[in-house]
């Protein structure tokens, strides 16, 4: 999987070469690490055209010309709250030739510590060994790939949202917020999570409250420090907002799939019984079943609602299918829409890796069309949608009701139960 992800990425940058784009820093660091230094160093804004036009000079090589159709349409802007410079400020005295290689470090350490908090906050038994097959099978799929690859504070993201669940569990309640709020440098990954520990949190206040406490504060320290470096720079944030949605495009998984109006109607349904979740887990603990599948499916929407088709947002769906397998044996027992279910979702996490290794092996061969690299990135939009379907279940479930299905597996129990020993045998 590395080795496809590797040779798509060649391909990507083979077309860039043959635009024109020479030097480049292919790296999403980048633009963050070049606003926050001039920004620090210089005092000039990050969010300026004059910056812009820099960042793109040294990630493409030139600055973009939009009057030429073959030149990239991702305008590599500072599209990031103002506050991420200070976890950046560490990095603008060296050179990028060492930030780079310094953060795919720092990245891939995040994924494997994202692996192992998740597991834990699920709580799923395995064996030391079916640990590090689990880190290993995470680390070949595409998100994981592509976040190291490309460099993406998404993988950090996933890492302080993980940390603040395991800490919320263990009622540590002020690093949990502590941690939430440095998640929102990405507020579009972490704003479903933190809305529904919030909720949480106010429901029972009592000790919950120092989560709430401990979130707002260390957000109010960010926007003042960040007012004091650059004064109006929210405005100056949402301003260019604008641009990233048209150059990213701000299509969701669910519109890609059902269009305007289905894809409407089917989030309002995922949404609604999302918030069904989270009501359900309010007055419960964070180390409890029903909260560990509202944060699970919460983060699964966020996926889905999320306007990019980026494989690598879905670095939040570890717990999704962390709780499938732990749940493996219950929803099994559902009957036979959730066990259609359960494999639907497997299958579409499945395709990448089936049709990645196929692919690699023309890495030596080099004689498959470039059109065929983008066939494992067919089940993209598919694989939240199909795991928050697959979680469905063991909600209806813990609603007292009954799922569709459950009948026939619940009457076969029966049946068997009431058995005479010699048909057993």
């Amino acid at each position: 999987m590395w080795g496809y992800c590797t040779r798509t990425h060649q391909l990507v940058e083979q077309r860039l070469d043959a635009s024109g784009f020479a030097t480049r820093n292919s790296s999403d660091i980048f633009p963050r690490w070049l606003g926050t230094r001039e920004l620090l160093l210089h005092g000039r804004d990050p969010y300026s055209p004059e910056v812009t036009e820099e960042i793109q000079q040294g990630y493409y090589g030139r600055p973009i010309d939009r009057n030429r159709d073959t030149d990239p349409i991702d305008e590599q802007r500072f599209a990031y709250p103002l506050y991420v410079v200070f976890l950046l400020a560490p990095t603008i005295h060296l050179p990028f030739t060492v930030v780079k290689p310094l953060f795919t470090l720092i990245l891939s350490t995040s994924a494997v510590w994202t692996i192992l908090l998740w597991i834990r906050f699920i709580e799923l038994k395995v064996e030391r060994d079916n640990v590090f097959v689990c880190i290993l099978l995470t680390l070949s799929t595409i998100p994981y790939i592509q976040a190291i690859q490309l460099q993406q504070l998404s993988m950090l993201v996933a890492l302080l949202l993980s940390a603040g669940m395991f800490a919320l569990a263990k009622e540590k309640f002020v690093l949990t917020g502590l941690l939430l709020a440095i998640a929102t440098i990405k507020p579009q990954l972490s704003i479903g999570l933190i809305v529904s520990v919030l909720f949480w949190s106010f429901w029972r206040w009592g000790p919950r409250k120092l989560a709430t406490i401990s979130f707002s504060t260390t957000l109010l320290v960010f926007l003042l420090a960040s007012e004091a470096l650059l004064p109006r720079w929210p405005y100056r944030f949402l301003a260019g907002l604008h641009a990233y949605l048209r150059y990213t495009q701000a299509t969701t998984s669910i519109h890609k799939l059902f269009g305007a109006v289905g894809g409407s109607l089917v989030a309002l349904v995922l949404a609604a019984a999302m918030v069904m979740a989270v009501w359900r887990a309010k007055s419960e603990p964070a180390d409890c079943d029903d909260f560990r599948l509202a944060i699970s499916l919460v983060l699964v929407f966020t996926c889905i609602v999320i306007p990019s088709l980026a494989p690598h947002n879905q670095v939040l769906l570890v717990p999704a299918y962390l709780l499938l397998i732990k749940e493996r044996t219950r929803l099994w027992a559902c009957g036979r829409i959730a066990r259609s279910l359960w494999s639907a979702a497997w299958l579409a996490l499945a395709w990448p890796w089936a049709t990645g290794a196929l692919l690699a092996t023309t890495l030596v061969l080099h004689r498959t069309s470039s059109r065929l690299w983008d066939l494992p990135l067919a089940t993209n939009p598919v694989i939240p949608i199909t795991a928050f379907a697959a979680l469905t279940p063991l909600l209806v479930q813990q609603s007292g009701l009954r799922y569709p299905g459950d009948q026939l597996a619940t009457g076969a129990a029966a049946k068997l139960a009431h058995a005479p020993s010699h048909q057993l045998k």
